[in-house]
């Protein structure tokens, strides 16, 4: 019998896909609001109190899946979620937030936000390779309909590169990784207990790095306006592991960070309203193109699953 964990029952790609759909839109929103959540204070100090909260809300949801799962955690288990905690929710996340720090300084938080919507290309990469996924050729054609799709909203709103860019492509990359392993945990884990690893992992993670920096008097000092500022993304990104991990487990970690660049049309539309302006005829283009592109990726067969899913009808196994 397919598990979710295979991606190989079509039973299991109607849920997986809706709930991929939502980490995207959560994405989105995230990355336009994280963009003023750090601006004006320390970034290292900013994602470890917000994951610090994270890993508190998601505690009491992970115990309760792990205890009604009946499964003990084995050292090769913990060993497993604290290399995710320090690849997925720590490491990268301090180079995320510092990059977007920079990115917004420059303008160009829409290019940071790009860069980090090419983490579909490395995924689909390590996705073959490790964890021997098919790759079909339309996936191709799709990527080029994405990233030429982002190119054309990039071009008239943001600057090509700056100085944070660089800070995001490293987080992405090391996402890419976190992702394929914990693709891999998710054969034999629930998405709650990998989510909970990843970020109560790296939450301790962070908060070690916190201490040897002498970070930890800058959170003493966050006003009323940062603390807020911190709930908002806290409970953003507690809605992304979620939905996300949950989702992973059904979905081809190929096809599912694809469809996470959904979220970048999504803070591109932000962006827009937040300056009142009204979008060129070629961004909308751009836009069409990335929904098009992610639409080609996913294929027909996992859209029909989630119609079925959607619509209350039964899928068939395949």
């Amino acid at each position: 019998m397919a598990t979710p964990g295979t991606s190989s029952d079509a039973r299991w790609l109607g849920p997986g896909i809706l709930l991929v759909v939502a980490t995207a839109v959560v994405s989105g929103i995230s990355t336009f609001v994280n963009g003023y959540a750090v601006a004006g204070t320390s970034s290292n100090a900013f994602v470890t109190v917000r994951n610090l909260a994270v890993a508190g809300m998601l505690l009491p949801i992970g115990l309760v899946a792990l205890t009604r799962s009946r499964r003990r955690l084995g050292m090769r288990d913990l060993g497993v979620l604290a290399a995710i905690g320090l690849i997925g929710g720590a490491v990268p996340f301090l180079l995320f937030f510092r990059g977007l720090q920079l990115a917004a300084a420059a303008h160009g938080t829409l290019t940071a936000s790009f860069v980090y919507r090419t983490l579909f290309v490395f995924a689909t990469v390590f996705g073959v390779v490790a964890l021997k996924e098919r790759f079909h050729p339309r996936v191709a054609l799709a990527a080029g309909l994405i990233l030429a799709g982002n190119l054309l909203l990039l071009a008239l709103v943001s600057p090509i590169w700056t100085p944070g860019t660089t800070y995001v492509l490293a987080a992405t990359v090391l996402w890419a990784v976190e992702y394929s392993v914990s693709k891999r945990a998710l054969r034999h884990l629930g998405g709650t207990t990998v989510g909970l690893g990843r970020m109560g992992f790296g939450a301790i993670f962070l908060s070690g790095y916190l201490a040897l920096t002498g970070g930890w008097g800058t959170v003493a000092g966050f006003s009323d306006g940062q603390w807020t500022w911190v709930g908002i993304s806290a409970g953003l990104l507690t809605v992304f592991v979620l939905t996300w991990y949950v989702g992973l487990a059904r979905v081809d970690v190929g096809v599912a960070t694809t469809v996470l660049v959904l979220g970048f049309p999504i803070s591109w539309a932000l962006q827009l309203l937040a300056v009142h302006a009204v979008p060129a005829p070629l961004a909308v283009l751009g836009a069409a193109g990335v929904t098009v592109g992610v639409l080609l990726a996913v294929g027909t067969r996992a859209l029909r699953a989630t119609w079925a899913y959607a619509s209350g009808r039964t899928v068939p196994s395949v």
